[in-house]
C-alpha cells in the first residue's frame, strides 16, 4: 500500500499556488494539508502540521524560500524547491532539497519530483553535513588516460581532484553531489556522463542515483553499503546482482 504523503504548498504567486493544488489532488497518494501564501504565517504554523513534503518558492517578500530553509527547525520535511530562475536551485542543495521545479512547471516533473521524494523516505540517509566546497557551472572534463585524476570546471576555473579523493557520488534532479573526504562538490552534469568518465574498474553502479569508490566499501549489510567515512547507501533492486559479484571478486574464504 502506498504510504499518502502530507503536502503544504508556501508560494506568493496565485497561479502557482492554484497549479500545484490540482497537481497534488490528481495524484491519489498525495493529500494537501495547507496553503500559504506568506512564508513568515508559514514558518509560524507549520511545525505543527507535520508535512511530510513542502512545495517551496524561493523569491517571496519578507522572508524568501531559502532564508525559510535555513531557519526552519530540523530534521525538517523533504523540500521541493519551486523556482522561476534556475541559478536559485543549486544554492538549494546546499540546504538539502530533495528537488527543484522550474516555473512553468509540467505535471511530468512534477510526478518525477514527488518520485524523488518516495525514494528517499525508503533509502538510508545520505551523507549531507560536510562543508560544500562550490557551485560549478560546467560539467566534467574528462581525464587523460591512465590519470589518476580528473578536472571539474567550478567557478569558471578548472579544479583538479584525485581520484582516490571521491568517496561516492549521489544524483539530485540535473545535478551530482560529490562526496570526498572532508567536502563534497554540487556539479551540473548527469550521472551517466559522471559513469561513462570514472574508470569502471574503481568505480561501482549501486543505484540509479548513486556510483561508489569501491575501495571505500568498508561493508556490505544485505542491501546496505557503508562507506569508509561511515555514509550508508542502498543498494537499488537493479543493481544487487553486479555488487555482489564486484564485491565476492575480492572476498577472502
Amino acid at each position: 500500500m502506498t504510504t499518502i504523503l502530507r503536502c503544504a504548498i508556501i508560494d506568493d504567486e496565485f497561479l502557482a499556488q492554484e497549479l500545484l493544488t490540482k497537481y497534488v489532488r490528481r495524484v491519489a497518494s498525495l493529500e494537501l494539508i495547507a496553503t500559504f501564501d506568506d512564508a513568515i504565517l508559514a514558518f509560524n504554523q507549520l511545525p505543527n502540521l507535520s508535512p511530510d513534503v513542502i512545495f517551496l518558492d524561493i523569491t517571496m517578500p519578507e522572508l524568501t524560500g531559502l532564508e525559510f530553509l535555513r531557519a526552519y527547525p530540523a530534521p525538517h520535511p523533504a523540500v521541493i524547491m519551486t523556482t522561476a530562475d534556475p541559478e536559485h536551485a543549486l544554492a538549494g542543495f546546499d540546504l538539502g532539497v530533495t528537488d527543484y521545479l522550474l516555473k512553468p512547471i509540467p505535471f511530468e516533473r512534477f510526478i518525477k519530483a514527488i518520485g524523488r521524494v518516495r525514494e528517499k523516505k525508503t533509502s538510508a540517509p545520505l551523507a549531507s553535513s560536510l562543508p560544500a566546497q562550490t557551485f560549478p557551472l560546467a560539467p566534467v572534463v574528462n581525464p587523460a588516460p591512465g590519470s589518476d585524476f580528473i578536472y571539474f570546471k567550478t567557478d569558471r576555473k578548472l579544479e583538479q581532484v584525485r581520484m582516490d579523493e571521491i568517496i561516492f557520488a549521489e544524483s539530485l534532479g540535473d545535478y551530482l553531489k560529490i562526496f570526498l573526504a572532508d567536502r563534497y562538490l554540487v556539479v551540473l552534469l548527469t550521472m551517466k556522463k559522471l559513469v561513462d568518465t570514472l574508470p569502471p574498474d574503481r568505480f561501482l553502479r549501486v543505484h540509479r542515483s548513486c556510483i561508489v569508490q569501491l575501495r571505500h566499501i568498508q561493508t556490505l549489510e544485505g542491501n546496505t553499503i557503508h562507506t569508509s567515512t561511515g555514509q550508508a547507501l542502498v543498494v537499488g533492486p537493479n543493481y544487487r546482482a553486479q555488487v555482489k559479484e564486484a564485491v565476492t571478486k575480492w572476498l577472502a574464504i
